[in-house]
């Protein structure tokens, strides 16, 4: 008996990988930075010793995100058409992974906040639970479209990535499909570590924020005393054929404001639960 298992890779990780051969082809540049979430991590931790209740952490990333990706719809909020032109969008529709129960298993699957800059804590909490709890329909974008999530990963490879390169150059299908800006919290599978861990990944949409782990640290007053803070390891992919540097340096200056003492006591946000 050899001293090793055989398996097969699955259709959905064959379609994970036309889908990341594809977003290979933008001209993706990460920056990396750091997000003092103290605050926020005390009135979720104030709010649950209170109610009981555990609100999702990527529900408090994607308000924020999504307030700050309005403040900058150009060029953040945006999606390529081909090399020629790009397509700015009022509504933020924001992509990210959640796991829900298929056939007795936990699966990550592909679920979209639309129009995320316009709803609350409370709002996108509870879509997002009724929707691991499959109580919210996945969002597929056309008529039919449900059919062809489940025929898709068993296309021949030619035909699946033929459709997603129709889907990728078309701004308007992807934004049904995809949303406009993606949001990915698989680095945060790591929790607390010793250090920050980014998360470096590829994404078809023009900016994504990627979450990495949360670093417990001790900082050193003017007054001689140490503070416990919480630090947020973040990343942020954008297409560097739309966004340039400075754009992006200023998004990223507004969402960590937001983060870190923006959402605490805005109407939208903790106030909201």
């Amino acid at each position: 008996m050899e001293p090793f298992t055989i398996k097969k890779i699955s259709q959905m990780a064959k379609v994970i990988d036309d889908y990341t051969t594809e977003a290979k082809s933008k001209n993706t540049i990460w920056a990396f930075g750091a997000a003092d979430i103290t605050k926020a991590r005390i009135a979720l931790r104030a709010h649950k010793a209170k109610t009981q209740e555990s609100i999702s952490f990527t529900a408090f990333l994607i308000a924020c995100y999504a307030r700050s990706v309005e403040k900058h719809k150009y060029p953040i909020n945006t999606l390529r058409k081909k090399k020629s032109e790009y397509y700015i969008f009022d509504e933020v529709d924001v992509s990210t992974n959640i796991e829900r129960n298929i056939d007795g298993v936990r699966k990550p699957v592909n679920y979209t906040v639309r129009n995320a800059h316009t709803k609350t804590l409370r709002e996108i909490n509870d879509e997002i639970r009724a929707a691991q709890a499959g109580m919210i329909k996945l969002t597929t974008g056309n008529k039919g479209g449900k059919k062809l999530l489940k025929l898709f990963p068993k296309l021949p490879r030619f035909i699946r990535k033929w459709i997603i390169h129709r889907t990728f150059i078309n701004p308007l299908q992807k934004k049904k499909l995809l949303g406009t800006v993606g949001l990915t919290a698989a680095g945060m599978m790591a929790k607390s570590t010793p250090e920050l861990g980014y998360a470096i990944f590829m994404t078809p949409h023009t900016s994504a924020l990627g979450i990495g782990s949360i670093k417990t640290s001790y900082v050193l007053q003017k007054d001689g005393s140490t503070v416990e803070r919480e630090s947020l390891a973040v990343t942020f992919a954008f297409d560097h054929a739309v966004i340039d540097g400075g754009p992006a340096a200023r998004f990223l200056e507004d969402l960590y404001f937001v983060l870190r003492d923006g959402c605490v006591e805005a109407d939208w946000c903790f106030k909201s639960l």
